[in-house]
């Protein structure tokens, strides 16, 4: 006489883009990033040479990105390394 179980459970799998890393990934994520940050500095130069009341919130906006944007950088140098430090 055999016995099977059956188990009800279900999981959700998570493999979202910032769950999963691989070196191709994390390296065209850090030259989405670097353009990001490129574009964002171009904004930034003009908005500087604008006039107004405006120009001084968007400059702050502006940099507040930017600054967002080189963190998220740097955390992909770290991942970068850990992928690379991997077996697999």
């Amino acid at each position: 006489m055999s016995v099977a179980a059956i188990d009800g459970n279900k999981f959700k799998a998570v493999n979202a883009r910032d769950k999963n890393f691989t070196k191709a990934s994390i390296q065209r994520r850090m030259e989405q990033v670097e353009a990001s940050i490129e574009r964002y500095m171009a904004a930034l130069e003009t908005a500087d040479r604008q006039e107004g009341e405006l120009a001084p919130a968007k400059s702050m906006r502006l940099k507040d990105k930017i600054a967002a944007l080189k963190a998220q950088m740097q955390a992909c140098k770290a991942m970068e390394a850990e992928v690379h430090a991997a077996p697999d």
